[in-house]
């Protein structure tokens, strides 16, 4: 079955689409932003860049033993890291290591900014996907093989919580989402693909930051405030150069 793709050509089209797919507190849709709408659905760990293949003797992904190696010396920054594998394994994703978790988020406009907030010379996309199946963290090892399975952790970090954070599990780390007909509605896939034009990025994104939704609460730490204060400063550089190279009298 092929993916559902629609393309947004107005601003407040958006509102309607997302009455459409909604999340249901854990359940029902989740949301993922791409700033490059030919980027795939493939976990860190799975990229070109980082894929180092199963290991020869165990036939595991190598990317787990990487994220052991990464667990032993983040004892050194963080002492409350956490014993359970999985959320261990959300942290770590939060922190930049390349794994086999793919982010996602219960909001909506959370994946719409990271959809707009970058590449502005690209469309980007914002995925629709509604996992079957969920991570059963005290029985689940964490190198099991599945794609596309849902896990959703407890807010070990504000980062998780302000960004309404779930995943998918991706075991091999290569492995893509099936696309196959939705468990409730068969006349429509699992998976939906909301492609927005790139000449909607500014726009879209100046709407958000008026929400409430931009790199200081996504992020929040100072990072995140950085990052925030940053962009406004070139949206204020953009304007005053726009204003300098209009005609004298257009003003």
């Amino acid at each position: 079955m092929d993916i559902n793709i629609y393309e947004l050509k107005e601003l407040h089209d958006i509102h309607k689409f997302f009455r459409g797919f909604r999340a249901h507190g854990t359940t029902g849709w989740w949301f993922r932003g791409h700033a490059d709408v030919d980027w795939k659905l493939v976990p860190k760990a799975g990229r070109t860049e980082f894929y180092l293949g199963p290991n020869r003797n165990s036939g595991k992904g190598r990317d787990l033993g990487r994220f052991n190696h990464w667990r032993n010396l983040a004892v050194a920054y963080v002492k409350d890291l956490p014993e359970n594998d999985w959320e261990c394994l959300a942290v770590a994703q939060h922190h930049g290591l390349a794994t086999r978790l793919l982010d996602w988020s219960l909001n909506p406009l959370v994946a719409v900014f990271f959809a707009v907030a970058e590449k502005p010379d690209c469309d980007g996309n914002v995925y629709c996907y509604d996992p079957e199946l969920f991570v059963k963290e005290k029985t689940l090892p964490i190198d099991f093989l599945g794609v596309g399975i849902g896990f959703v952790p407890r807010a070990i970090s504000p980062r998780i919580l302000n960004q309404r954070c779930a995943f998918t599990y991706h075991g091999p780390p290569e492995g893509e989402i099936l696309v196959k007909p939705h468990h409730v509605w068969q006349d429509h896939s699992n998976l939906a693909k909301l492609v927005i034009n790139k000449n909607l990025k500014s726009e879209l994104l100046q709407h958000l930051d008026d929400y409430g939704m931009n790199h200081a609460t996504l992020f929040p730490d100072l990072d995140g405030l950085s990052r925030d204060v940053n962009w406004e400063t070139r949206t204020m550089v953009e304007t005053k150069t726009r204003s300098t190279d209009e005609p004298e009298g257009a003003r």
